[in-house]
């Protein structure tokens, strides 16, 4: 028996990213690795600095009145994914 909410989200979203995993040539592959410095800074930006503005921002409006809690901590798990 197949339970349609996991076979329609789980396996279909880990299947779709097997088959692009497969798809990368290992010229691109060595090529990301040989940047993994970069990757890291990029991945550090984005992660940290921009999920921090962002919490800032939205604690700062919301304080002022100006947003709602709830849509508040939506915008920082919006930043954050």
């Amino acid at each position: 028996y197949l339970a349609p909410q996991i076979t329609a989200t789980w396996i279909a979203v880990v299947f779709i990213f097997v088959l692009a995993g497969l798809g990368l040539k290992t010229e691109e592959l060595s090529k990301a690795f040989s940047n993994i410095r970069f990757n890291f800074v990029v991945q550090a930006f984005n992660f940290g600095v921009v999920s921090s503005v962002v919490f800032g921002f939205s604690r700062l409006l919301i304080s002022v009145g100006a947003l709602d809690k709830a849509l508040g901590d939506g915008m920082v798990i919006g930043a954050s994914v």
